[in-house]
Formats: C-alpha cells, sequence, structure tokens
C-alpha cells in the first residue's frame, strides 16, 4: 500500500520545527558523506522548467525523489502557484513507493529551513535586526525559519518592488509575530543597512544587492538565485564576505550569485570556505569571529525534500493522516 498525502495533509502534519530537524539532520548526513544525490535533470519548456532531483539518505534509510515544475508566469496566466512540486518516497528496501505526497508546502517550508539552518550556523547569536528582500511565499517561509532559530530578532525590515506586497506582507507577519517589529521600507538598500542578517528571496535577474551596504559582523543568506538566469548578489558582495558557504559546489557555481564573480575572475571553487554539511557535522567551525561577514549561498538540494517528506510521513503514518492507495 502507498500514503497518499494532499497539500492540505502536508500542512496538518508538518511544521516549521520539524522541517528543521529534518533539514538539518540531511545537511549532516551530506556533511558525513552518506548520501547519493546525482545532479538535478532539467527539461526545459517554453514558460519553465522540470525538475527532477532524486536522493537517498542511508542513514535515515530515506530515498525518493522529487518532480517540481517552475513556471514564474503561473499566478497571471493561470491563478496557479509559480512552483508545483510531487514527491515519491520509495522504501530503501524493496523500492515499494511508501509515499505519493504534494511538495509544493515541503519545498516552501524546506527552502526557508536550509537558510536557517545557515542562520544558525553562520549569524551572530545576538542577532536582532533582519532585512529581507522579497515577500512572496519564499520570504514567509524564511522569516518563520529565522524565528525558530534567531528568537531574540526584534525588528524585520522587508523590501519587495510590489509596494502593496510588501506591506501586506509586514501586515501578516505582524499578525505571526506580535513581539517582533515588521517594518516595510522602500529599499533593499534600506533593507540591508544596519542589518544583522540580510535574507535574499526573489526571482531577479539583476544583482541588486551591494556589498557596501553589508555592515561588519552581519551574514547574508541568499537565496533567491537557483539557475544561471537568476542573480540577487552583486561582486561587491562576494568580495566583501569573509567566509563563502554553500549547500553544494556544483549547483552553487551555476546561479548567476557565484557564475558572473567566477567569470569576472574574483572567485574560484577554491573560495569556498565549505559546504555547509560540513559545518553542521561539525568538520569545520562556522561563525568564529563576531566581526565576521558570512554569506551563504543556497541552491535547494533534493535531500532536503527527501528527508523532510521522510518525516511528513513518519508523522502522517503516526497521526493517522492521509489515503492508503
Amino acid at each position: 500500500m502507498t500514503l497518499y498525502l494532499t497539500q492540505e495533509e502536508v500542512q496538518k502534519v508538518l511544521d516549521m520545527k520539524s522541517t528543521l530537524e529534518a533539514v538539518e539532520s540531511a545537511f549532516r548526513e551530506m556533511g558525513n558523506d552518506k548520501i547519493e544525490m546525482p545532479p538535478r535533470v532539467y527539461l526545459h519548456f517554453d514558460k519553465g522548467v522540470l525538475i527532477a532531483m532524486p536522493a537517498y539518505m542511508p542513514g535515515l534509510n530515506a530515498a525518493g525523489t522529487k518532480i517540481v515544475t517552475v513556471h514564474p508566469s503561473n499566478k497571471k496566466d493561470y491563478g496557479l502557484p509559480a512552483v508545483i512540486a510531487r514527491i515519491i518516497l520509495n522504501s530503501p528496501e524493496n523500492g515499494v513507493p511508501l509515499a505519493i505526497m504534494d511538495g509544493t508546502y515541503i519545498t516552501a517550508l524546506r527552502t526557508g529551513a536550509a537558510g536557517a539552518t545557515g542562520i544558525k550556523y553562520l549569524s551572530r547569536a545576538d542577532s536582532r535586526v533582519a532585512g529581507v528582500c522579497g515577500a512572496g511565499v519564499q520570504g514567509k517561509s524564511q522569516v518563520m525559519g529565522l524565528m525558530e532559530v534567531r528568537p531574540g530578532v526584534q525588528k524585520v525590515k522587508v523590501y519587495d518592488i510590489i509596494s502593496e506586497a510588501r506591506k501586506a506582507f509586514a501586515e501578516e507577519m505582524r499578525k505571526m509575530y506580535p513581539k517582533v517589529e515588521f517594518v516595510s521600507v522602500d529599499s533593499a538598500r534600506e533593507a540591508a543597512t544596519d542589518s544583522d542578517i540580510v535574507i535574499t528571496c526573489t526571482p531577479s535577474p539583476e544583482a541588486f544587492l551591494d556589498g557596501a551596504w553589508i555592515k561588519k559582523g552581519a551574514h547574508v543568506s541568499a537565496i533567491g538565485a537557483d539557475t544561471g538566469a537568476k542573480r540577487e548578489l552583486m561582486t561587491s558582495v562576494i568580495k566583501k564576505a569573509d567566509k563563502l558557504v554553500v549547500d553544494f559546489i556544483p549547483q552553487a557555481f551555476v546561479t548567476g550569485d557565484f557564475r558572473v564573480p567566477k567569470e569576472e575572475g574574483v572567485i574560484t571553487e577554491d573560495s569556498i570556505y565549505a559546504q555547509l554539511g560540513t559545518i553542521v557535522a561539525g568538520k569545520k567551525p562556522g561563525r568564529e569571529k563576531p566581526g565576521e561577514i558570512t554569506v551563504f549561498k543556497a541552491t535547494g538540494l533534493a535531500i532536503q525534500d527527501v528527508g523532510t517528506a521522510h518525516k511528513v510521513y513518519q508523522l502522517a503514518k503516526e497521526k493517522k493522516v492521509g489515503k492508503e492507495i
């Protein structure tokens, strides 16, 4: 029998805390070289892409594949989410599909959890002010992850190119976190200036975050650019950083954030301090000095999806959620 879970059923059992546990465990397995994760497979359509992302983590007894489509104009053209995903979880013992579940909600939360894991290991523990560029679904997920690992944050500045979106986002977040001051700001510069943590989670094709705005001791969490056509960080951010950390080196240099500085001769793969899994596994320290400027470049890994789906499967079985087919 295979357990089928809709998005609503996944939402019933999965919260950010559980997602963080799953994602951090996945990074630890990766840091200990206990995963099998081939490169993503892409199909390119006129309006978007389809991506297949398989992974196996023997230590967690978890294996599966996410199939995700990314069509940026979906909301405008069809009233649909830009990202639509399904995850198939397989038994490593006999290959049987244990579960088929919605992956759209998992994708949103696990990306927030990945950014939060970077924040946990690379930002200052006494961080109080954060700036977020991007007030979409991922902006919300990043804030949810941020508040789990840095509950001492007192102020969050929010910027989006759509003024109504950033105002609505700030209002929604105030209801979720009434003790935190959420402020809608008019520029990425205002969001970044004097912020201890700067999060970028936009689909921007052009770099907009300037290193001149990043203060000493800040952490930059670069989430949005996951293809060569997207770029959020100016080369000046890369130059100013004391530590560049990525989730997966081969994927990081595909994105505009690192591909362009590499083409400019500013960085090479040797410029990367570590993959995040290496730090989570305790093989390299994360932040070592209060004044360090750190950058975490996330691209999204199949282990995050499979690890989270495995957690969802366990919780759903325990709570008797979903339909056996």
